[in-house]
């Protein structure tokens, strides 16, 4: 998402904005704050969300990589720091961070007690690190996991209503499924179920699903670089869902058959080492052959990525000119590295 998306999200009116300091995956914080700048709006009446980027995890560098997303964002305070990751993990990072979660967790309670971050958060939330969570000297303002009609996260919804934190829901219109999971289409916006109930009130599947999210207390993050997209996702409110929709919703929980899954080997780590002069869009081509921006890698920069035999990535510059194709091919140890 780059500047003139934002601009148009604004203009919409969208007053929350989500971001990260992962440029490598497809986040650009400094075009936020550019955005922002030109839209004239108000700084009180945004609400501006960024995450520390898992290389960073430890006490001094979240404190390091805080300032940087200000100096980014040309901002005085964030709304919320969220930690994207609670771990790094090969093939995610490019060098071992100064520290933990916990590491950086203490840094940002103190940030949020100076008034740096107006709130705190991390994604990707078990059980097992809720339990911790709750503990901390300062507890989560803010989690944000994956949630969608088919993985709704019913345990870690209801343990954030207990404890008064706000749950985030991100991938809510399921493309989680297709990036990370190996489906070759979204079963969210293919389901019968939410095509007739979308039917039923001249909406689109994105609205009726956004529509009861938020139903159930959950802040959504939906994500459109098509300014009609992003009208439409913003008009998702104009029609109630009844009781036994609602529930015809709730039961798509874990509904999805294991056959629709990507019979192909299991998943591998790739990366893509741009050693050409200048920076490099990347694209996965689904099966339909649409582009879809993983994100873009600066020249001498690495792209870290989970991915599938077979499925192909187009790379292009700046400008949209096409420099390279490429095909993933899995080897014997399940990764590949790719130079460009």
């Amino acid at each position: 998402v780059r500047t003139n998306h934002v601009l148009s999200a604004l203009k919409l009116g969208y007053r929350h904005l989500d971001t990260a300091q992962a440029y490598q995956w497809g986040y650009h914080e400094d075009e936020v704050g550019v955005a922002v700048k030109e839209s004239g709006v108000p700084r009180n009446e945004l609400f501006i969300q960024s995450k520390i980027f898992p290389e960073d995890l430890g006490f001094a560098a979240t404190k390091r990589a805080v300032e940087v997303s200000l100096q980014r964002l040309q901002l005085a305070y964030l709304d919320s720091m969220l930690i994207h990751k609670p771990h790094c993990w090969e093939g995610a990072c490019s060098k071992k961070p100064e520290g933990t979660w916990q590491d950086s967790w203490r840094s940002l309670q103190e940030l949020y007690r100076a008034g740096k971050v107006h709130a705190i958060g991390i994604c990707d939330v078990d059980g097992v690190l809720m339990d911790s969570l709750v503990e901390q000297d300062v507890k989560p303002h803010i989690i944000q996991n994956w949630m969608d009609p088919f993985h709704q996260d019913k345990e870690i919804r209801e343990r954030c209503l207990a404890e008064g934190i706000q749950y985030q829901g991100y991938s809510t219109l399921g493309p989680q499924w297709v990036h990370f999971r190996g489906f070759s289409d979204n079963p969210v916006l293919t389901n019968p179920t939410l095509n007739a109930i979308a039917r039923a009130h001249s909406a689109t599947v994105p609205q009726v699903v956004l529509n009861w999210a938020t139903r159930q207390g959950v802040a959504v993050i939906p994500a459109s670089k098509q300014e009609s997209r992003q009208r439409a996702n913003l008009n998702s409110f104009f029609f109630d869902l009844s009781q036994s929709e609602v529930e015809a919703i709730d039961s798509l929980d874990g509904s999805l058959e294991k056959s629709n899954v990507h019979e192909g080997p299991t998943s591998l780590q790739i990366r893509f080492r741009n050693s050409g002069p200048k920076d490099l869009q990347v694209f996965w081509v689904n099966p339909s052959g649409t582009e879809v921006h993983n994100g873009d890698i600066p020249s001498g920069g690495d792209m870290n990525l989970q991915s599938y035999d077979g499925h192909r990535f187009a790379f292009r510059g700046i400008d949209g000119s096409l420099v390279h194709s490429h095909v993933v091919k899995s080897n014997e140890d399940g990764d590949e590295v790719h130079i460009l």
